[in-house]
């Protein structure tokens, strides 16, 4: 099966997975409102700008009259790059975000099936480990996140970094660069994912001996590859400046998830399974949907703990090499019980603490150095099965661990484990959890939640599933090993399954009154009442804002200005005085007033006091469900 078997294989998986989403994108949503209406905003302006302003991308239609408010989240450009074409067929938003949305979980999967083949994996297991980062539960139910689901080019990266590291092409390098470059114009998140996982493989290979060689990774990168990188420099530019103006950054308050999360999965045989334990209440009380399934799990336990087939299959060489290894554990539970006992007997109890919690407590000397006896007439009793040879021991053990380096520097299950347990470490509450010490380092702080450390770690435990599989069926013939493939794959499949997705009927719909906008002398900027406390009307206003793309003060992203907190408060009572001076400050031009918006009572009381302020507002239009004033730039009363 080639490339585009594969690749037809995980399109096939999509449509049935995702379904009725994936067979109605241009009418079906996901649930994740008003992020949903952000999303299909950012892909049309980014579509917008790239082609009629590219210059002033950043600085976006939005909260006038911040800048560069669309630095205020996810910029989104490399996913505007296959929007693009859907908009300007279709002139439908939510068809491009859907689009974009379902082709990030084909990618994946192939890019981690890219992963797999380039780490040495056949290509049975490498399906399995697109499969696995494709839908686990633990990526796939972030589909309706449009920045935490496109992370597909962590594993395209990847596997170039790892085909330079072994084979020095400056080509692979320059592939690496140009792929983390797409990442980081994708998805902000999935830059910093990737970053870590670069980082943590170069500190890997460098920690087991490998050259750092700097001046040659600077020479192979040379004026391509810096080339290649620098749009993801630029890009951090505006996000910069909007911390020190606006102060777009995340704060530790409610950083971590529950510990119930890491359980959770809406996937059917995890909800059946769930529910023989209803006061747990897993899933009903979860932050976050982490759990990426029980198969990857066990066989990510079986890569981690195989020994490989190449030793000795002697029953005697084994039972002696079981007496050996139990003969060592004994050793060092003497060494452990020793250092105890003598510590109990000079300093006193001992009863270490981990917050609130007491792991054990050693409080009696005399029980200390019984224990010890015991151990060590276990061990005396087993020297005619594992003599105690301890200087050969140790002269083995240094002769071993000089070899440890060169034997596991290429090992990818053994940095796929660490990254995997970085990853969780990362997205873990306390006490285990390691984001307070490092949420200060560039590009951290600007992750929302920790927890969506998951999803590299769900890559991790995508490629550690695979080789797993590889080692179990190492031994069956290649027809056979595809049959395994196929079992193991539909079990997963099963386990991750949840059809039909939850979705819900969705349009956008832009009012004929706003569409009359466009039609006015251009640059404007405009406003949209009624004003409530609620974020998806502002949602909404960005979304009329795409009629004619002119600035309007409304918006909904990862921040707010205290500006637009203290304008939007003072237009719950438009039409009135503070109101009226507020919007004239600010420099709006159009008021479009939705008069089907209000309630019978209210309207009638706004259309009185519309009447009110003829120095202030002119009506240019109406059309019966809308009107559209005129704001005055020189109003009466207006401080100067």
């Amino acid at each position: 099966m080639g490339k585009p078997r594969v690749t037809i294989l995980y399109v096939a998986l999509t449509l049935l997975l995702a379904y009725p989403l994936s067979f109605h994108p241009g009418s079906r949503a996901l649930p994740g409102d008003p992020d949903t209406d952000l999303f299909m905003w950012t892909l049309a302006w980014d579509t917008h700008a790239l082609v009629r302003t590219p210059l002033s991308l950043f600085d976006a239609n939005i909260y006038h009259p911040q800048r560069l408010t669309l630095a205020y989240s996810e910029n989104l450009i490399g996913s505007a790059f296959f929007a693009a074409p859907v908009l300007w067929l279709t002139d439908s938003p939510l068809l491009a975000l859907n689009f974009v949305a379902l082709l990030s979980v084909v990618l994946c999967g192939l890019g981690a099936y890219v992963l797999a083949r380039r780490l040495g994996l056949g290509q049975p297991a490498a399906i399995l480990c697109g499969l696995i980062f494709a839908f686990s539960p633990s990526r796939f139910f972030r589909i309706g996140q449009l920045h935490l689901t496109t992370v597909q080019w962590i594993p395209f990266c990847l596997a170039a970094l790892h085909a330079y590291l072994e084979s020095g092409r400056r080509r692979d390098l320059w592939l690496a660069a140009a792929l983390f470059t797409l990442q980081a114009l994708t998805s902000g998140h999935g830059a910093v994912f990737l970053l870590v996982a670069v980082l943590g493989l170069a500190s890997y290979r460098v920690v087991l001996g490998q050259p750092l060689a700097i001046t040659r990774r600077v020479r192979d990168l040379g004026v391509p590859g810096a080339l290649l990188l620098l749009p993801s420099a630029l890009i951090l530019i505006p996000y910069r400046l909007v911390q020190v103006e606006v102060g777009l950054r995340r704060s530790l308050v409610d950083w971590a998830p529950n510990p119930g999360s890491f359980l959770a999965s809406p996937a059917r045989l995890q909800q059946y399974l769930l529910s023989f334990f209803p006061d747990a209440r897993i899933n009903e009380d979860a932050l976050a949907f982490l759990f990426p399934g029980y198969l990857p799990i066990l066989l990510a336990v079986v890569a981690l703990g195989w020994r490989g087939v190449g030793r000795s299959s002697d029953p005697r060489a084994k039972l002696a090499r079981h007496w050996r290894r139990i003969a060592l554990l004994l050793e060092v539970v003497i060494l452990a019980s020793l250092a105890a006992a003598v510590a109990v007997s000079l300093w006193g109890p001992i009863r270490p603490r981990i917050g609130d919690t007491l792991p054990f407590s050693m409080r009696n000397a005399q029980r200390a150095w019984l224990w010890l006896a015991v151990v060590a007439m276990l061990r005396i009793v087993l020297v005619r099965r594992a003599p105690l040879d301890f200087s050969g021991r140790l002269r083995r053990g240094l002769e071993s661990l000089r070899r440890w380096p060169d034997a596991h520097r290429r090992n990818a299950v053994a940095f796929y484990g660490l990254l995997t347990l970085v990853a969780v470490l990362l997205a873990a509450p306390q006490p285990i959890g390691i984001w307070p010490l490092v949420y200060w380092l560039p590009g951290m702080n600007f992750i929302r939640g920790p927890s969506r450390f998951m999803i590299l770690a769900t890559l991790s435990l995508a490629v550690l599933a695979a080789f797993g599989f590889e080692r179990l069926t190492a031994r069956l013939a290649p027809a056979r090993r595809r049959g395994a493939a196929t079992i193991v794959g539909a079990l997963l499949l099963a386990e991750f399954a949840v059809v039909p997705l939850p979705s819900r009927a969705y349009g956008v719909d832009i009012p004929a009154v706003d569409r009359w906008l466009d039609g006015q002398p251009k640059p404007f900027v405009m406003a949209e009442v009624p004003v409530t406390t609620s974020e998806r009307l502002q949602s909404t206003y960005m979304l009329h804002s795409m009629a004619h793309w002119q600035k309007t003060i409304h918006g909904y992203s990862g921040i707010r200005a205290p500006l637009h907190e203290e304008l939007y408060a003072q237009l719950r009572s438009f039409p009135d005085e503070p109101s009226l001076q507020a919007l004239a400050r600010v420099g709006v031009d159009w008021i479009v007033v939705h008069t089907d918006w209000y309630g019978p009572d209210e309207w009638e009381r706004a259309e009185e006091r519309l009447g009110s302020y003829p120095g202030w507002l002119t009506l240019a239009h109406d059309d019966g469900t809308g009107r559209v004033y005129a704001l005055k730039r020189q109003p009466p009363g207006l401080e100067p």
